[in-house]
């Protein structure tokens, strides 16, 4: 057996736990020293690809990788794409299936893609041979892995997102009013302790405006942190003037994980804020604070503490959202945030009633049922 064949083999037992935290990471997420290091985990190929509902993409790319670029995957070693992430999400650790989704970009590491049989059996350092489709064409590269080969890749031109646009600077949470609607984009809950408590109390401030009627809490580029950090701008959530119906949305993804999950969860039980987007990367109850240990040559992470953010009965994979708004490639590239946009537009007409069956039954309504099936499921 290959290490990589090994390695990867280790990571489809971890995946009965369903369960993110509990993992081995591939791409040194977690920093440099949790990446596994082990033969041919260290080679990369000159594209970088991201994954949308309709397609996992080329988004970056340099030398052979070039003609890829903007290009929808269709094979890789000749092996169909949803095959190939079919397979992947299979092994994968993860709640719900939105975490293989949200990390299909794996897939172009060769020693994942070798180590867990994905595709024609080769070695790790063997070329990979990528098939795409791209206005109407189908471009093929054969792609040498190699180390840093994704090192100063060419991005894809595209227009940038509103909420991309609004920021001001490189913080990663910041708050922003357009028109009567006050969006918090609240990105990480890892950051400075300090900085997350003025973005905090910048928030509360922006909420004060009588001219504000409502409230966009963004958390798509949320993965979690510390989950006593969120608690402050959610508690005065719940006690302003927002929580009714209509008056707070909360846009949800694939990305919306750990503490970011915790956060939704006690946004869903507390407030009647609608969700919008696509489900979370994590599940209403899920274990986390994971620990790491260290293997023969790999960091691995075992989850340490149950969190229960919803009831007791609450068996959920994922937070649905009530208004679903998939990412497309076609709005990425265009600029169009299309969740934004239906934040932004939709009218909610339930009564104001702590004891409707929509409040107290909140994890089974009946957006809790809908199904998010990407183009691999």
């Amino acid at each position: 057996m290959t290490s990589e064949a090994y390695l990867m083999g280790l990571m489809a037992r971890l995946a009965w736990f369903h369960d993110g935290h509990t993992t081995m990471y591939v791409d040194g997420r977690a920093g440099p020293t949790s990446m596994i290091k082990a033969p041919g985990f260290d080679l990369t190929l000159p594209i970088a690809a991201t994954p949308f509902f309709d397609g996992l993409y080329v988004t970056a790319a340099k030398a052979e990788g070039e003609p890829l670029l903007g290009a929808r995957i269709a094979r890789v070693d000749g092996v169909a794409i949803e095959k190939v992430l079919g397979s992947f999400a299979a092994m994968w650790p993860g709640n719900n299936p939105t975490r293989a989704h949200h990390d299909a970009d794996l897939i172009l590491r060769p020693a994942v893609l070798r180590g867990a049989r994905l595709a024609a059996p080769a070695g790790v350092s063997a070329p990979v041979t990528v098939e795409a489709e791209i206005g109407g064409s189908l471009v093929k590269a054969v792609l040498i892995p190699r180390l840093n080969a994704r090192e100063a890749l060419v991005p894809l031109p595209r227009k940038p997102f509103p909420v991309e646009v609004w920021r001001p600077g490189p913080a990663p949470n910041f708050v922003h009013a357009e028109g009567r609607v006050l969006v918090i984009a609240f990105d990480r809950l890892f950051a400075n302790k300090a900085s997350i408590l003025a973005f905090v109390r910048e928030a509360f401030a922006a909420m004060e405006d009588p001219a504000i009627e409502r409230v966009v809490l963004d958390l798509r580029r949320n993965d979690g942190g510390d989950n006593r950090l969120g608690e402050g701008l959610r508690k005065h959530l719940e006690r302003s003037r927002f929580n009714r119906p209509g008056g707070l949305y909360v846009l949800i993804g694939p990305h919306t994980f750990s503490a970011a999950q915790n956060l939704t969860s006690r946004l869903e039980r507390e407030t009647w804020a609608v969700f919008v987007g696509e489900p979370t990367g994590g599940s209403p109850n899920h274990e986390g604070d994971a620990r790491p240990f260290q293997g023969d040559g790999f960091s691995a992470f075992v989850s340490t503490l149950p969190w229960f953010d919803s009831h007791p009965y609450d068996k959920r994979i994922w937070t649905m959202p009530d208004v679903m708004v998939p990412l497309r490639f076609a709005d990425w590239t265009a600029g169009r945030d299309q969740a934004m946009e239906a934040a932004f537009a939709h009218v909610n007409d339930q009564p104001f009633d702590d004891l409707s069956e929509l409040h107290t039954m909140y994890s089974e309504r009946p957006s809790q049922n809908a199904e998010w099936k990407p183009f691999w499921m």
